[in-house]
């Protein structure tokens, strides 16, 4: 197509077929005879490569925006993964499609769980605390290598990697206007065992009554701007609770109540691993009643990794943060599309409301968390002088063994006792009614 300058001359003065007759047109007679200079033959000649170049570049964009990844679908057919990978590459192409990135943030968070529980269906997991000494579920053949608790311990960092990840596309996100609506209901999760590998959410939507009855698979979700705070900070959340787990030794805890847990695993006392001698199960063996002290009494954890608090108490501030900008974009919006968390003035897409009294109240719960956090605010000790409290924040920046009975006792906050505000019982019981006693329940839905 490209030809060098000193043919182009040559190429169009007669107006013969090698110009294309919409450029022919735009020729009078005279600059297609022989006085057509050879100016006006470039100029024509590079606009028709401009043209056909132009051309190709739409065809091959076109393609690719037409392609974007359907997250409803991923997330029905349990393609995680694949849908990781197809986002990010569609996020590569459309590097501004927000609403392509929140799918893959949401698709991420869901692999990410997958991942989690797969990986400790390995070993045989048993899930229901009844100290029955029966599996919960169907044994599971003996892996490779049973669990060990450092193992256990390289499992939560891997958790941990993944929720940074999932946190870090999300933080990408700039746009306002964004909408993603997802069937809920329809996500399916494979755990790795016979009894787990068609999980969805429908027996939770049917339970609880969330939505209409009989069409619990049909329920949609429309996922906001509002809603990418909302999984960061469930993000950072979790990410504190892994960080403390992290921050301090649970082998010791480990090394007598992994079989409560656990089929396969590696402990000093492998009898443990053995059925009762009683085919009776229930709370009043013994054996059951040995091993629930066994675990309080364990129930102190040496520090082995101290500048891990740190990073949790900052996860947990984050957290804070991501609440009041959700619930701050969440009033200023005029819409009412299936929300998640709705405010005061909208319709949720599950059958709970949100009152005004109700919002009024997390924000207090907010601002109090936030001043205790910050050692603004002091926590009540059940011990001594009424005027005496815990600074929390003290406890994460100057961490030193966690020995819980000892908590319970009083003794392990001596470190961290001060003279100083506290926060108010009142407060939180007047938070409580708000929310009809039902506090800690919203708290995990609005996170």
């Amino acid at each position: 197509m490209l030809r060098t300058h000193a043919v182009r001359s040559e190429r169009f003065p007669s107006g013969t077929a090698s110009a294309p007759r919409f450029l022919q047109r735009g020729l009078t007679p005279k600059s297609r005879g022989a006085d057509a200079t050879p100016l006006r033959c470039l100029i024509v000649n590079r606009a028709w490569c401009w043209a056909m170049l132009l051309l190709a570049i739409v065809g091959f964009a076109v393609p690719a925006i037409a392609a974007t990844p359907d997250v409803d679908a991923l997330l029905s057919s349990g393609k995680f993964e694949e849908g990781v990978v197809a986002l990010e590459a569609h996020l590569k192409l459309e590097p501004r499609d927000d609403v392509a990135r929140l799918g893959s943030g949401a698709i991420q968070f869901v692999s990410a769980v997958q991942k989690l529980g797969r990986k400790l269906a390995v070993y045989g997991p048993r899930p229901r605390f009844d100290f029955s000494g029966r599996p919960a579920i169907a044994d599971v053949p003996a892996p490779a290598e049973p669990l060990t608790y450092l193992r256990l311990r390289q499992i939560n960092q891997e958790w941990l990697d993944d929720l940074a990840r999932i946190d870090a596309t999300l933080a990408k996100i700039t746009s306002e206007e964004i909408k993603l609506p997802l069937h809920v209901g329809r996500a399916t999760m494979n755990l790795g065992t016979a009894e787990t590998r068609s999980l969805t959410l429908l027996p939770v939507l049917r339970q609880f009554q969330l939505t209409q009855n009989g069409r619990e698979a049909d329920f949609v979700i429309v996922f906001d701007r509002a809603d990418v705070d909302w999984l960061r900070g469930y993000c950072h959340l979790l990410s504190a609770l892994s960080e403390i787990m992290l921050a301090y030794d649970g082998q010791e805890l480990f090394d007598i109540s992994a079989h409560r847990l656990f089929q396969h695993a590696v402990i000093p006392h492998p009898f443990l691993l053995e059925p009762n001698r009683s085919p009776v199960g229930g709370w009043f063996q013994f054996e059951e009643i040995a091993d629930a002290v066994a675990i309080i009494h364990m129930l102190r954890f040496p520090l082995v990794e101290p500048k891990r608090m740190p990073v949790a108490l900052a996860h947990i501030e984050q957290t804070l943060s991501l609440s009041h900008q959700m619930w701050k974009r969440i009033q200023a919006e005029t819409d009412n599309d299936r929300e998640w968390i709705p405010g005061p003035k909208q319709k949720g897409a599950i059958n709970v409301a949100v009152t005004q009294e109700m919002l009024d109240n997390w924000m207090l719960a907010l601002t109090e968390t936030e001043q205790i956090v910050q050692g603004k605010k002091l926590l009540p000790f059940w011990r001594g002088k009424p005027t005496r409290g815990v600074n929390l924040r003290k406890a994460f920046l100057e961490p030193r063994q966690l020995d819980i009975v000892l908590w319970v006792q009083g003794t392990a906050a001596t470190p961290y006792l001060e003279e100083g505000g506290l926060t108010k019982p009142d407060t939180w019981q007047q938070i409580n009614r708000a929310f009809g006693g039902q506090f800690v329940g919203f708290g995990m839905w609005f996170n």
